[in-house]
């Protein structure tokens, strides 16, 4: 492996603080989405309480995330991403004192996980947008698998985490911690330059809005690489919503099991992470992509039918890998074939259609109550297989090079 080329982002201090940013922030997010459910379960013991409330987080982000887009278009993005964070991380203030001071009720949780979608939406496409303006188009693949790698490890240690402080503490501090990682992230962001965009949008937002989904529409390319995130997003990565399921009635085993299964999805990421950084940058892009989104759900589809555990966390950790490959090649060609003065819109609505993953999950729970849950895995993970056949085509037309 050559060292040079794992590195290559990193050699820009820009972009390492914004990694160190965008470490802090999974690693406080992770854990968010963890202690706010068993919060909400330990108050109501209701878990279509603990589903709605990153449902309404979720949604919140895929209304913000377009008009987020058009702002970063238009103004400063390192201030942008700034004062989402800022939001963000004084909602989970808030939420830790009501814990810890014992007045907490549910309506607050559900309106604080909003703001915090919301915050999230706006955040996403600056952090975007600002990462393709500090590396530049040769950096920019290397730079998303490191942004994957960043979220993978706190896929894996996040949770992990949250547990033992909630076991020895409650919510209240984690909540605490939490908050102090996200203001943590944004001591670091001030050492990121701060970048205006090169042309900014002019007219109204509505306008302005409407040019970036003309634009991502209008190029084959792009739509093609949409409808794949969105399926992947919503048929394939939502599998996961099915892992307690999967554990209980397929595997025959227990809560031990269901950890492991998400622990080996996130080391297959970052093995997958680190072994796109490895290149440096690939000039088959576009068959990367396809290829790896084919054999993800061929791997879904084989663990929807296995029983044995070493077989399952095995497929899994490989369809980890296989993610996010996909998701660092979709992403990164996404930022360079949006035009300039686009990409904070493009990037937007891709955050839009990443941020509806949660219906996935429930695509998943209802097609698991008619049909079970091997076949509901195995139905999405068919759509996302034939969807990525179905762009073979036009694969060529996706090798983008650095410029």
């Amino acid at each position: 492996m050559d060292k040079s080329r794992v590195l290559l982002a990193f050699r820009i201090p820009a972009y390492r603080w914004l990694w160190y940013a965008s470490l802090a922030n999974a690693n406080g997010f992770m854990p968010l989405m963890v202690g706010q459910g068993w919060l909400i379960l330990t108050i109501t013991n209701s878990p279509f309480m603990v589903g709605l409330a990153p449902g309404l987080g979720g949604i919140a982000a895929m209304i913000s995330s377009p008009i987020g887009g058009v702002l970063v278009d238009r103004i400063n993005r390192r201030t942008v991403l700034i004062m989402a964070q800022s939001v963000m991380a004084s909602s989970v203030l808030v939420l830790g004192l009501l814990t810890i001071f014992e007045l907490i009720e549910v309506w607050q949780i559900l309106l604080l996980s909003s703001i915090s979608g919301l915050s999230r939406g706006f955040g996403n496409p600056a952090r975007s947008t600002l990462m393709y303006d500090v590396v530049g188009p040769k950096a920019i693949m290397n730079a998303m698998a490191g942004q994957m790698l960043s979220f993978q490890f706190a896929s894996i240690f996040g949770p992990l985490a949250a547990g033992f402080i909630m076991a020895a503490y409650g919510p209240g501090p984690l909540f605490l911690i939490i908050s102090g990682s996200l203001y943590l992230s944004i001591i670091c962001l001030f050492k990121v330059p701060s970048i205006n965009p090169k042309t900014k949008a002019s007219g109204s937002l509505l306008n302005n809005l409407r040019q970036g989904i003309s634009t991502t529409y209008g190029d084959r390319r792009l739509r093609t690489i949409m409808t794949a995130v969105f399926l992947t997003e919503t048929l394939a990565f939502s599998a996961t919503s099915m892992f307690p399921i999967i554990a209980r009635d397929v595997l025959l085993a227990g809560p031990v099991v269901l950890g492991l299964l998400p622990t080996f999805r996130g080391i297959g990421g970052v093995i997958g992470a680190i072994t796109v950084s490895s290149f440096g940058d690939i000039k088959y892009k576009g068959w990367t992509m396809i290829v790896a989104n084919i054999i993800l759900g061929c791997l879904l589809i084989i663990f929807a039918f296995s029983n044995n555990l070493p077989v399952s966390l095995f497929l899994i950790l490989l369809s980890g890998a296989c993610g996010t490959t996909f998701s660092t090649m979709a992403t990164t060609l996404i930022q360079t074939l949006a035009p300039d003065n686009m990409r904070g819109r493009v990037m937007g609505i891709h955050g839009f259609i990443i941020s509806g993953l949660g219906l996935g999950g429930i695509f998943m729970g209802t097609m698991s109550s008619i049909f079970g849950t091997t076949w509901a895995i195995t139905s999405g993970s068919t759509m996302v297989i034939s969807n990525a056949t179905r762009s073979i085509p036009i694969a060529k037309s996706l090798q983008t090079t650095s410029k």
